[in-house]
């Protein structure tokens, strides 16, 4: 991929320029909803702790299902601005950061994980643009209904099915639409189950068309697997937040 400009020594890429762009973007709504409910000193404080969970666990969870690549190419484990953040880990890792984030500090576990929703789902749609230009988690050849001319992460072109501008629509137009229902007088805690039914059975499914990816369980592959745990998780968590965190 040709840089679109550099920093110093640095070529700056369309990768991560995009995937910065959707943490800074995610990070900024975050901040400006959680500035309004418990001010900005917490606001940052919560983000700062899910930003490190999530790309902690994200980039182990990434090197753990890529071990042979990075057995033999050690100091690229860390490098996850390159490319390579496993979505589910990361989730998981930002949500338990905030777990533990609320019962230090006494914050509501629900109105965090409404915001972490909204916050994430924006980080997502330009993290799924940014895969699309490096072909990144690219689709399976695909001659059906919305194929597409595209490469994959080594530049072979084919007709494949959008995986990456599926996944970023869907992550744009929920973000919308549940950001509208979150301004309304709503329960804390819904917008965030609402993003676990809305967004990872839809997830689950489109990894079938993934082209980068080998089953292990029958059909399924790694990251269903993980999606689906993490979808457990997440249903069985809304239902232990404190019955104080129940409005907003």
């Amino acid at each position: 991929m040709k840089p679109l400009f550099w920093v110093w020594k640095w070529p700056i890429t369309t990768y991560p320029l995009l995937l910065l762009l959707g943490i800074l973007a995610g990070s900024t709504a975050f901040a400006g909803l959680g500035k309004k409910r418990w001010g900005l000193e917490k606001a940052l404080d919560a983000l700062l702790w899910s930003l490190i969970g999530g790309i902690a666990f994200g980039r182990v969870g990434f090197v753990l299902t890529n071990l042979e690549y990075f057995s033999e190419s050690p100091k690229e484990a860390w490098q996850f601005w390159k490319g390579g953040l496993a979505f589910s880990f990361a989730l998981a890792g930002g949500l338990l950061a905030l777990f533990i984030f609320s019962r230090f500090q006494k914050v509501s576990l629900a109105e965090l994980l409404d915001l972490a929703s909204l916050s994430v789902l924006l980080a997502q749609a330009l993290g799924w643009w940014a895969c699309y230009t490096a072909g990144l988690a690219y689709g399976k050849e695909w001659k059906g209904p919305l194929a597409l001319f595209l490469p994959d992460v080594y530049g072979v072109k084919a007709y494949r099915f959008p995986v990456q501008l599926a996944e970023a629509l869907w992550s744009a137009l929920l973000f919308l639409i549940l950001l509208v229902i979150y301004w309304r007088a709503n329960k804390a805690g819904n917008i965030f189950l609402a993003y676990a039914i809305g967004y990872l059975p839809f997830d689950f499914f489109l990894r079938f068309l993934r082209g980068d990816v080998m089953g292990v369980i029958g059909p399924l592959e790694p990251g269903q697997l993980s999606v689906a745990l993490v979808l457990i998780a997440l249903l069985l968590l809304r239902f232990i937040c404190p019955k104080s965190s129940s409005g907003r």
